[in-house]
């Protein structure tokens, strides 16, 4: 009995002992399993915390996760804008001042130059229009000044337009000096007036080429009528008029240093002849393209020698052969008046050539205004030959009138034209040229005359001039 009470206790404490044991091991597996991660908050959360690897691989690819990304701060206002180009001056722009500054104070003949911006490449076609345009504005006035002016000085006015190319920039000189710069400059209505320099006595416009043309469409050459002088004048619709504002006083420019000019320099413009070279050799080498910044130089300087026989006919070949280069250039003006020195037939009969390749009205226009400044006969056969031109017409009957009796022989041959038109005008020229000399080959014409038309009118010429001839007596 014994026995088994003893067994049964030693049952019974095992049991005792296995319970217990057992309930140690559950308290202490079911918190480290909860707990199994190192990383796991002490309040038992159970959410998972990031890795290391995970914030390493933010951290280097950014781009991966743009939330987390930090953008960089960015100047308000500056975040669309794009730097601006810094502006250049033109080229030479100091140059081109300096060079101007040179005609407008020149005191013995100053003037007020109009630097013309926008025709750039289309001087040609642009300068005759300018150059109309200026000479309409000049026939007026504009100032008391210039009223006070004598009929001969006031005559020459409208034609003392000078132009030069510099820098590719083109530059007109006008004189004489208007009193009121603002005045004259509100008159330029083919272009807007930028600024006025009003020491220096420079105009700086903007214009375009449309805006030129439209001028010349608008005021055609017309042929049929009589002898006037041609104006061409500017349209306000054309552009912005400057007269709507009043406008603002400019500033006045400082004046600019003046530029000491050594023999060396002046060599290298060509403006005098080089160390032991013969003045011809320098204006003929300047003239043929080498030096165009002193080519009105060099014309001037032949105009003013006696021609030589010696050097006649090779000066006279130049300046026929550089005719092209001297109209492309803008510079007719003084090249034709070294021709009317260093003149011989060849050379004048150049310009019949010239005139007939030059597809411009108002370029052939310039031209045969010039040619009156050679006295010859033959300069008289050029122009006859422009007479069958009906855009021409006007132009080369007003220039023969204005060349005088030494044209009188080639018009009484135009009286033998089979076309009765040039017949009429070999009248029309007669009444303002002609002589004894042409009443005698009048009295000769009208009886063979054919036409009643051109017989009326070559009784009436020869009335008109046995006229005047009588007057003169």
């Amino acid at each position: 009995m014994l026995v088994l009470i003893r067994n049964s206790v030693s049952v019974l404490l095992l049991f005792v002992i296995t319970a217990t044991l057992s309930a140690c091991g559950g308290s202490d597996t079911s918190p480290r399993r909860a707990n199994s991660n190192p990383f796991a908050p002490a309040d038992n959360n159970t959410t998972p915390s990031r890795t290391r690897s995970t914030q390493m691989s933010q951290t280097r690819n950014p781009e991966t996760n743009p939330s987390t990304t930090e953008t960089p701060a960015v100047p308000k206002g500056n975040s669309e804008k794009k730097p601006k180009p810094i502006a250049t001056p033109a080229p030479d722009a100091s140059n081109l001042i300096s060079e101007t500054r040179k005609k407008t104070l020149d005191s013995k003949n100053p003037g007020v130059a109009i630097i013309v911006r926008g025709v750039t490449g289309n001087e040609a076609m642009a300068l005759p229009v300018l150059q109309q345009t200026l000479r309409s504005t000049l026939s007026k006035p504009v100032t008391t000044e210039l009223q006070k002016q004598d009929p001969t000085t006031a005559s020459a006015r409208k034609d003392n337009v000078e132009h030069f190319v510099l820098d590719k920039q083109l530059v007109l000189v006008v004189r004489p000096v208007p009193a009121d710069l603002f005045a004259f400059a509100q008159n330029l209505k083919w272009g807007k007036v930028k600024e006025i320099d009003l020491q220096n006595r420079i105009i700086t416009i903007d214009t375009q080429l449309k805006e030129l043309n439209s001028l010349a469409v608008r005021n055609p050459v017309d042929a049929t009528q009589e002898d006037s002088p041609v104006k061409v004048s500017a349209n306000s619709n054309t552009m912005k008029s400057i007269e709507d504002a009043a406008p603002a006083k400019p500033a006045m420019k400082q004046p600019e240093p003046k530029v000491k000019t050594s023999g060396k320099e002046m060599n290298d413009r060509d403006l005098k002849p080089r160390p032991d070279e013969e003045t011809i050799d320098w204006a003929l080498r300047v003239i043929a393209g080498s030096s165009s910044f002193a080519h009105d130089t060099a014309c001037k300087q032949l105009a003013s020698m006696k021609p030589d026989s010696n050097h006649l006919q090779r000066v006279s070949s130049v300046l026929a052969e550089t005719l092209p280069l001297a109209k492309e250039g803008f510079r007719m003006k003084e090249h034709v008046n070294a021709m009317a020195v260093w003149q011989t037939d060849e050379a004048i009969r150049a310009f019949a050539t010239l005139l007939e390749d030059e597809k411009l009205i108002l370029v052939r226009k310039e031209i045969i205004g010039l040619l009156p400044t050679i006295h010859s006969e033959t300069t008289a056969e050029v122009l006859i030959g422009r007479l069958s031109n009906r855009a021409d017409l006007k132009d080369a009957r007003r220039a023969l009138k204005i060349l005088g009796q030494i044209a009188e022989k080639p018009v009484i041959e135009l009286l033998g034209h089979p076309d009765p038109s040039m017949r009429i005008e070999a009248c029309k020229i007669m009444q303002a040229i002609g002589t004894q000399k042409s009443i005698e080959a009048l009295k000769n014409q009208v009886d063979t005359e054919e036409s009643d038309v051109v017989k009326q009118l070559i009784s009436e010429t020869q009335t008109g001039i046995e006229q005047k001839l009588t007057d003169k007596e």
